[in-house]
């Protein structure tokens, strides 16, 4: 049944072309396969327009040859919780879409690369670092505005850092956006603090400094996220202030791949990392 597509059904949507584009066949050809009269009913699909049934399931996942358990059990996911409440639904006007679609995508994700050259990401930011940052971007006007983001992104952490089983996260920060005292020096030592304990304590979760030294590296040129589903596909996502730029042609993905090796490459080991983000605690206590 057509209707206004929504982050899961825009994400299982993406699946279905993902394998069409793979088995090298057209959206006529691709309807005939599964059984529609037209190309515009795959098209629906494919844009999140059209719902799958879970009694559809097995059709699609034996026409499209999707053998993989793992993938077989993230489109049932994606099927069955299609219509639950997502996140624009629950924090209307606060995750409105880029917001609503990126969130999900980072809930559903079984591993991502995170860089940005200015701040932590919102998943690993201390609390009076995050509001700092939001406060300072200017886009909530009131504190009660902020007080409702804030929310928003202390539940996507929630859902993300205590998931079974737990997705892989690895995050390159530069000594600069360290040092830069948001939040004071009391800010900036909580932070390092905090990133310290999340790379103990949290599984998964790995935190790699590029220190001064490095110089210029692979990064350079801007943030952006590489998100692998389970599945096995990988996309990349740009952020921007109020707008999302998702990638997912296989060599552009490629492409931020090869960035981000090269930028781990470049940065400290996660235990020179740690050693560094302890030592930045003490030098700020």
């Amino acid at each position: 049944m057509p209707g206004e597509p929504n982050p899961r059904r825009r994400r299982l949507g993406a699946e279905v072309r993902h394998r069409r584009v793979e088995l090298g066949w057209s959206l006529e050809v691709s309807a005939k396969q599964l059984g529609y009269g037209s190309a515009s009913t795959a098209h629906k699909i494919e844009s999140g327009h059209q719902k799958i049934t879970l009694q559809q399931l097995p059709h699609f996942l034996g026409v499209l040859g999707v053998a993989e358990p793992a993938a077989q059990e993230f489109w049932r996911e994606l099927v069955v919780s299609a219509g639950s409440d997502d996140w624009t639904e629950r924090f209307p006007g606060d995750a409105d879409d880029p917001f609503g679609s990126y969130y999900t995508d980072i809930e559903l994700a079984r591993s991502a690369f995170l860089w940005s050259p200015t701040a932590p990401h919102g998943l690993l930011q201390h609390p009076l670092a995050e509001r700092e940052i939001i406060e300072a971007g200017r886009g909530w006007s009131t504190p009660a505005d902020i007080d409702r983001f804030v929310t928003m992104r202390a539940e996507l952490r929630e859902r993300v850092l205590s998931r079974q089983p737990p997705p892989t996260i690895t995050s390159v920060l530069t000594e600069g956006q360290l040092r830069q005292e948001i939040g004071g020096r009391t800010g900036a030592r909580q932070q390092a603090t905090h990133l310290a304990e999340l790379a103990k304590t949290v599984p998964g979760i790995k935190i790699l400094v590029l220190p001064f030294a490095a110089g210029a590296h692979a990064g350079i040129d801007g943030p952006f996220m590489l998100m692998e589903f389970p599945t096995g596909r990988t996309s990349v996502t740009i952020e921007g202030r109020r707008s999302a730029l998702h990638i997912h042609e296989a060599d552009v993905v490629a492409e931020y791949k090869s960035v981000s090796e090269h930028m781990m490459d470049d940065a400290l080991s996660p235990e020179d990392s740690l050693t560094f983000l302890e030592q930045l605690a003490e030098e700020y206590a």
